[in-house]
């Protein structure tokens, strides 16, 4: 019944190709949400009010009475990092992971150099969307210039150490917050979505690359666990937002090999165990986009490679 009200909806009411369009994906997103293990129990538990095409239904009913797409950016768009740019590209060689032998070392530091973007902290006051406290959203978190949370990678490894045994990973959602903002994590693996909010809210998942919403997390109860089992399957960079907060995301940069590290408090970074050679490094930032660099590594040494974002 919900989705037959959805499709007269989308018939008759007057709204944009582009919502449109957009809404056409969520539709199709919430049909193949098999990406969830837990999706179709946790559909037959909510009570109407929540189910998620109604969610859909009433997007659809405000957006075609005057929202316009800025204020839509959670639903399906990434804001800060330029949607469609290719970010981690899929390599056409599997990796092959075994021992390596005079491997070396490569540590550096990601800096900023110029004036920030915009809104890079917002404060949202106690209660607001449901925070029962004041919230301080730090979107490009950095000391001296010197940048944290920066995913940083070998992009042309192709065979050296093993991958890690750890193929769980976390993102929490608390007092409206994620943790952590960025991550970066093995494909293959699995991720849990936490939400210990004691609101009914959905989460859209969105791939970077496309700007299209690839996975939905209803969250109805606090304490709740959603793992995704899919959705790290290939490699990719992955927004996290919920549409009531817009102002709260989190980014997921999925790899398929193991030499990456994320940028500490101070900017700096280590990837270990690294076969010796010429290698091409590349640090992501969702609010800076892409810094690129080479790196000579010696048997048994230590390179530095020191990466830089321009305005």
């Amino acid at each position: 019944m919900l989705d037959a009200m959805l499709a007269a909806a989308m018939r008759r009411m007057p709204c944009s190709s582009w919502f449109l369009a957009r809404t056409r994906n969520l539709v199709v997103t919430v049909g193949k949400l098999a990406d969830s293990s837990l999706f179709a129990l946790e559909v037959g538990r909510m009570p109407v009010s929540r189910h998620p095409v109604l969610v859909l239904f009433v997007a659809l009913v405000a957006a075609c009475s005057g929202r316009d797409k800025s204020s839509a950016q959670a639903v399906g768009d990434t804001v800060g990092a330029a949607h469609r740019e290719v970010i981690v590209a899929r390599s056409p060689t599997s990796y092959n992971g075994s021992s390596v032998s005079g491997g070396g070392k490569i540590t550096g530091v990601v800096s900023f150099d110029g004036i920030p973007p915009g809104d890079t902290a917002i404060i949202v006051p106690a209660d607001q969307n449901g925070c029962g406290k004041p919230l301080t959203v730090q979107l490009l978190a950095r000391s001296n210039g010197k940048v944290a949370n920066v995913v940083v990678w070998l992009t042309d490894v192709r065979q050296g150490k093993s991958l890690p045994s750890q193929r769980r990973f976390q993102l929490t959602n608390d007092n409206c917050a994620w943790d952590p903002q960025v991550q970066a994590v093995v494909a293959g693996g699995a991720l849990n979505v936490v939400n210990y909010d004691p609101l009914a809210e959905t989460v859209f998942v969105t791939s970077v690359a496309s700007g299209d919403t690839v996975a939905l997390a209803p969250f109805t109860d606090d304490g709740q666990v959603i793992p995704y089992d899919k959705l790290l399957r290939t490699p990719g960079v992955f927004e996290f937002s919920v549409e009531s907060r817009p102002m709260s995301r989190a980014w997921v940069v999925v790899l398929d090999q193991p030499y990456f590290a994320t940028t500490d408090v101070g900017g700096t970074f280590t990837i270990d165990s690294v076969p010796p050679g010429v290698h091409h490094i590349r640090a992501w930032h969702p609010m800076l986009g892409i810094a690129d660099g080479t790196v000579t590594v010696t048997a048994g040494g230590t390179a530095t490679a020191n990466l830089q974002f321009h305005p």
